[in-house]
């Protein structure tokens, strides 16, 4: 669901009715499987694991081979390098709140009452 909700833009669905949203998640779904059928296919090809290619290279080269035709021609794909046991998970360091940070204790926030 990462790639399907932060790459290909699925956090907020547009349709308001239930049928909507399901021909939505499925198209989704769809063009995710279609995108990592050509990765595998991309991987084979080049002999190389299906994991070492980036997935949003995939959607940009699909992308560029289905629009107009470029100046460029197609985009390039790269072939990541082997990098066993990496993780690096995508965080956001300070979630944006509505109030302000409390910096001080709380007796220093309080309005004295007449």
């Amino acid at each position: 669901f990462r790639h399907i909700k932060s790459t290909m833009g699925a956090e907020q669905l547009k349709c308001k009715s239930v049928d909507g949203v399901i021909k939505e998640l499925m198209i989704h779904v769809l063009v995710y499987n279609m995108v990592r059928a050509a990765m595998v296919m991309s991987a084979e090809a080049r002999g190389v694991m299906p994991s070492r290619i980036s997935f949003i290279d995939m959607i940009r080269r699909l992308r560029s081979l289905f629009t107009a035709p470029a100046r460029r021609g197609p985009i390039r794909l790269v072939v990541n390098p082997s990098r066993p046991g990496r993780y690096c998970p995508r965080v956001k360091k300070k979630r944006m709140k509505e109030y302000d940070r409390m910096t001080k204790p709380g007796v220093a926030y309080r309005q004295p009452q007449y």
